[in-house]
């Protein structure tokens, strides 16, 4: 009998051993897990530098990170997969590249004069990068991270925007000192691949530029006649919209009321919601004006992909303000580094394990039993 009861004990331990043996495997096993997160660039001043870049979890709506990044820091765009970003350091004259994954920074790379903001083309493969005193733009291989190309603009060239129209890949930059905007085929296939094919006159001092979804609008905030330049991409004409004072940024957004484009108004700290889908009877038209818990001098927009939440830098009192694109009310303000500047939104997947994954999910579980309570 005591060896029946041993060789059960033998049993069940030899069970015991199977059963516990997935467990300990299991967090050797990594899962992705991904997240949209808003990252915006602090670019400071010359007494109280910025040189960061901080990094906003777009679910719990707040700050995760912050990146030391090069010296005034202002131009902020992420590649399509997520997995790089690209940071315009003004006073550096170069730019940062920064892995998601890690948010480190892995290259650096030599730009012109004042390198302001950057743009990513649609499939990733280059970054543009206006440089404002050199009144050209330097073309980066974001493959390799070196400069291919070198493209001369208009004067001071601030605003940045391509995507993919219904005539191919297009770079439209906004000129502030000669109030036009250049047109760049962006298609390495095409001909007149990287030359200016057009110039567009647009309103006084244009600072900004966002492209609709469908690549049929281009927007241009005019910051010194308080007008937004609409452009029909396929025609080139112009129609102009009065907004707020000062407007400063833009960005658009799938609203569930359909294409929005909102534009910051940095002297009168309020948002103007624009009508952006061509086929509605107010397109083209301010809809609606954010007035309440708007922060001081907002400077630019940013959306999540569901184009539920937006997100908006607020230079001068160093927060973000969030907007719920359901009923263009502020919801949230976040407070961030020394003048923030550009926003970028972007997903991002990494590899966790078990463990890891876990916590994050109790994280969530706490805090939002935290904001029920």
């Amino acid at each position: 009998m005591l060896r029946d009861n041993e060789n059960l004990e033998r049993h069940f331990q030899k069970g015991k051993n199977q059963n516990i043996q997935p467990k300990e495997m299991k967090k050797e096993r990594f899962i992705p897990r991904c997240r949209e997160f808003a990252y915006v660039t602090n670019t400071g001043t010359l007494d109280t530098p910025g040189n960061t870049v901080s990094i906003i979890d777009t679910e719990k709506d707040k700050v995760t990170d912050t990146i030391t990044v090069g010296n005034n820091p202002l131009g902020v765009a992420i590649t399509p997969n997520g997995t790089r970003l690209y940071v315009t350091n003004q006073r550096d004259d170069n730019v940062s590249v920064i892995d998601t994954a890690s948010n480190k920074v892995i290259d650096t790379i030599p730009a012109g004069d004042r390198p302001i903001f950057v743009a990513i083309t649609p499939d990733g493969t280059r970054a543009y990068v206006l440089n404002a005193f050199d009144n050209n733009v330097s073309v980066i291989d974001t493959h390799n991270n070196m400069v291919t190309d070198t493209i001369t603009v208009g004067n001071f060239p601030f605003g940045i925007v391509i995507g993919n129209t219904p005539f191919g890949t297009r770079a439209y930059v906004a000129n502030t000192n000669d109030n036009t905007v250049s047109v760049i085929d962006a298609n390495p296939n095409s001909p007149t691949y990287n030359t200016v094919i057009a110039i567009i006159q647009v309103g006084v001092i244009p600072i900004d530029v966002a492209m609709t979804p469908d690549g049929t609008t281009v927007y241009v905030t005019n910051a010194g006649d308080n007008t937004v330049s609409a452009i029909d991409t396929g025609t080139n004409l112009v129609t102009s919209i009065p907004v707020g004072v000062g407007p400063a940024g833009v960005g658009i957004g799938n609203t569930p009321f359909g294409i929005r484009a909102f534009i910051t108004n940095s002297d009168s700290d309020t948002i103007s919601v624009i009508d952006a889908d061509p086929n509605s009877p107010t397109f083209n038209k301010v809809v609606d004006t954010i007035i309440k818990k708007v922060g001081d001098s907002p400077s630019d927009a940013a959306f999540t992909s569901d184009g539920l939440k937006g997100y908006v830098p607020n230079n001068l009192d160093n927060t973000v303000s969030v907007i719920d694109t359901s009923t263009n009310r502020i919801i949230d303000t976040i407070k961030v580094g020394n003048i923030p500047q550009a926003v970028a939104v972007g997903r991002v997947c990494r590899l966790v394990d078990d463990d890891e994954s876990s916590d994050e999910s109790s994280d969530e579980s706490s805090d939002e039993s935290s904001n029920s309570s």
